[in-house]
Parts: C-alpha cells; sequence; structure tokens
C-alpha cells in the first residue's frame, strides 16, 4: 500500500514578545540633579549641562551685602499739643492732690493688712505716680517753644544732678566690681526732661562731664535714656599697716567713742555687739573679730566663684566682705585690718577707706577656684 506523499507544512515560529516602549524622560529633580547617563539628566543627548541651577549657591559668588543695623534717631522727640499742655499744667492742681489722697489710702490699708496677717501686701507701685505726673512752670514754657536753644539750658542741671547721684551711689555692688576696682557707674534721664534735645545732644552734653549714652542699652521707643562712665578706683590716704601699732582713741583709725543710749535702746536686737559697747573693752572686740571674721571669710570662700563674680580677662575675681562699725567701734578700724591679715585678707582698693563706716575686706582668687 502506497502512501502518498503530504506537502510538508512550514512550521510556525513561537510568538514574538511584544516590544518594550521607549523610556520616558525622566525629569531631573531640582534638588538632586540625576545621573548623567539618565535619560532626561543633565549631559544625556539633547540636554546640555546648566552651568548653575539657580537655587545653588557657588562657594565663587561674591558675598552677599549685609545690610546695615538700622540707627536710632539722635534728633529731637515730636513736639507735644499746646492744648495738651496747657490742660496737664491747669488740671495737675486737681487730679494731683485727689491721686495723693487715693495712695495715702491705699497705704494705710496695706499697713492694716499687714498688721492682721502674715501676707506682705503694699500699695501699687503706680499709686505714688503723681509725683512724675506733674509739669513745672519752667518746663511749661520749653515744652511751649520746643527750640534747642530754651531746651538746653532747662537739661543740663537735672543731666548734671543726675550724673552726680551716679558717680555717687551705682555700680558699688561686689558683683559688679572688677578685680581693679574699675566701677561702671550708671544714671539715666527721662524723655520728658530732653524732648527738645534728642539723645544725639544729651550725648554730647554728658561728655562734657566724662559720661556717654549707653547706646548698646538704648531703646529708641523707652522713657529713659541711659548714661554710664568707667569710674577709677577711689584714692586711699593714711591706711595704717596691718602690723603697726594700734592708734589711740579718737585719732584715725583709732577706737570710736563709746555710746550709752543707743545700746541700751537696741540691747534687745544685738545683744552681744550692744554689750561689748557697754563694756568698753578693746581686747573684748578683737575676740569677737577673730571670731566674727573666721566666719564671714569662711561663709565667702565656700561660695562658687564662677557665679556672682565679675572675672578679668585672666579669670581673676575679688572675694569681698563688709564689716560694720558695731564690730569694731571698740577697737578701732585698724583692728580689723590686723586680723584680716591673720587670714590672708586686706582693705578693698575698690572702695573709700573709711575707717568711720563699713569696712570693705578683700582677696584674691580666680573663677577656677584657686588662691582662695
Amino acid at each position: 500500500m502506497s502512501t502518498a506523499l503530504r506537502p510538508a507544512t512550514p512550521a510556525t515560529a513561537p510568538p514574538r514578545p511584544p516590544a518594550a516602549p521607549a523610556p520616558a524622560e525622566i525629569p531631573a529633580n531640582p534638588g538632586y540633579p540625576a545621573h548623567p547617563g539618565t535619560p532626561g539628566a543633565p549631559g544625556a543627548p539633547g540636554h546640555p549641562v546648566p552651568t548653575r541651577p539657580d537655587n545653588r549657591i557657588s562657594l565663587s559668588d561674591p558675598p552677599q551685602p549685609v545690610r546695615p543695623k538700622p540707627q536710632p534717631d539722635l534728633g529731637p522727640a515730636p513736639r507735644r499739643s499746646r492744648v495738651g499742655l496747657v490742660a496737664q499744667f491747669v488740671l495737675q492742681f486737681l487730679y494731683i492732690p485727689l491721686w495723693a489722697l487715693i495712695a495715702i489710702c491705699l497705704t494705710v490699708l496695706a499697713i492694716a493688712i499687714d498688721a492682721d496677717s502674715n501676707a506682705s501686701v503694699g500699695p501699687p507701685a503706680i499709686a505714688f505716680g503723681f509725683v512724675r505726673a506733674g509739669i513745672s512752670w519752667r518746663r511749661l514754657r520749653v515744652e511751649w517753644s520746643g527750640r534747642p536753644e530754651d531746651w538746653e539750658p532747662f537739661t543740663e542741671p537735672l543731666l548734671k544732678d543726675r550724673i552726680g547721684k551716679g558717680e555717687r551711689n551705682s555700680g558699688w555692688g561686689a558683683a559688679e566690681l572688677l578685680p581693679s576696682g574699675v566701677r561702671r557707674a550708671t544714671a539715666s534721664i527721662e524723655l520728658r526732661y530732653f524732648r527738645g534735645l534728642g539723645p544725639g545732644r544729651v550725648d554730647r552734653m554728658a561728655q562734657q562731664y566724662g559720661w556717654a549714652v549707653d547706646w548698646d542699652n538704648y531703646r529708641p521707643a523707652s522713657e529713659n535714656l541711659p548714661l554710664f562712665r568707667m569710674m577709677p578706683p577711689p584714692e586711699q590716704h593714711g591706711v595704717p599697716a596691718p602690723n603697726s601699732p594700734s592708734p589711740a582713741p579718737g585719732a584715725p583709725w583709732g577706737p570710736l567713742p563709746c555710746r550709752v543710749l543707743m545700746p541700751l535702746l537696741t540691747f534687745v536686737f544685738m545683744p552681744r555687739v550692744r554689750s561689748l559697747e557697754l563694756r568698753r573693752s578693746p581686747d573684748a572686740y578683737v575676740a569677737h573679730l577673730r571670731t566674727h571674721l573666721a566666719e564671714k571669710f569662711r561663709t565667702e570662700l565656700a561660695r562658687d566663684p564662677s557665679k556672682g563674680y565679675k572675672a578679668d580677662e585672666w579669670g581673676r575675681i575679688l572675694r569681698r566682705v563688709g564689716v560694720n562699725t558695731w564690730h569694731f567701734r571698740g577697737a578701732g578700724a585698724h583692728a580689723v585690718l590686723r586680723v584680716a591679715a591673720e587670714h590672708g585678707w586686706q582693705l578693698d582698693h575698690s572702695y573709700p577707706a573709711d575707717p568711720v563706716g563699713e569696712l570693705h575686706l578683700c582677696r584674691p582668687n580666680t573663677v577656677s577656684g584657686q588662691g582662695g
């Protein structure tokens, strides 16, 4: 049986997988530029490399100009309304007595509350603000004119008075004094006393007395103009050496006159020192000083040297203590110097030497505690 030859059927090729889609262009991240080989990245064909993105700063760029700090206005303050000046001057004769009466009533009420309870209650600070609320006839005239040549003779005496008080009373705190004894005296003057001059002209007036405006602490919106001066330590004359002979009673640095009435009246409050004054024994005073000063020195040396002291550029400080007159009245200020020298202390050169007032003693130390 013959079989017919069948034509060979062509073999079917396996199906071809679909072509992959062309890769889409990936946009470069503006914050983090893509790799140069990535399509769409800088450096790829058709995408030139930009010189520098706008949001990146090159190290070779010139520095941006620094905007200067705005300078305060040193000229006169705006003039007050003349209607307001007249109203204040006339009405002050009505509201100041009423204000003072209210302040007295509040003070009496506060005293009554304190007497009946343990609470410390006092009248508000604004209760006595009537002292600053008035306007004198002289100030009214300069405010009315507003001319600087009229303001200057009005302001200068007030400025001189504030400067004098600042030199006598400010900057004496132990935490404010440098070891060299240089003192930063401060004062201030209110805007209502120099409105027609301005801070710049007040500064020139203060420089005549060695003072200047404290521009670091000056605030244009403030009602007070701060002033300062660096004061050298006072000169000390006639201070005896600690190991010199004791001065006689009545002599400088010697025993002070003993009293009778004051020790009796205050004996209840300070029985120990008042009994010493009644005994009138210099040796008893010296024994008391040795005990009293040793305790004060021990307490002062136990303080943290990095707190409550003003150090110089080398890290040095001065330990400081004060001794009141009732502790040495019968022995004299010289006895204080002698007992202090036994512990390595000496008279503080930062204060005036006053043998009839409070004596100030010092001892060198450092912030790290060495030398104390």
